[in-house]
């Protein structure tokens, strides 16, 4: 499988933020990976958590989904202009939000977020084979460029 990339401006609105979600999900069917894979369904949803996160506490400023695939997983990365890195929380039972950064990790086989010149980079990575290996102890990587 050849190496694939994409990389979209989103507003900093959940309405954009859907979109982009979705624009993502057709891309990587473009790349080939087939409608019901775990892996496309994966990393879609985390493409949404992770943009959900930067609209919802980023602030207002640039948002860019940006993934890619080199044929043995698919990378998601969302960079938004704030610094302040994500505080995992446990959600009360009732909350409506606060269970992204949960997904993420359960989902992801690595995750992570590093600080850039202009905010940060919050990532995720899916193997595209994961059924036919053994599941990795996550990974978190927090580092400064």
């Amino acid at each position: 499988m050849e190496v694939h990339d994409i990389r979209l401006s989103v507003s900093d609105t959940p309405a954009a933020a859907a979109s982009a979600r979705r624009q993502f999900a057709t891309e990587m069917r473009d790349w080939g990976l087939p409608a019901d894979s775990d892996a496309l369904h994966t990393a879609e949803l985390i493409a949404g958590e992770l943009l959900s996160n930067a609209v919802q506490y980023a602030g207002r400023g640039a948002i860019t989904l940006s993934g890619g695939c080199d044929g043995n997983a698919v990378r998601v990365e969302v960079s938004d202009s704030s610094r302040s890195l994500p505080q995992p929380r446990p959600p009360g039972e009732n909350d409506e939000h606060g269970r992204g950064l949960f997904l993420i990790a359960a989902l992801a086989d690595r995750y992570g977020v590093e600080l850039t010149a202009t905010g940060k980079r919050c990532w995720a990575e899916v193997r595209l084979h994961a059924a036919a290996s053994p599941h990795v102890p996550l990974q978190v990587r927090f580092s400064r460029r």
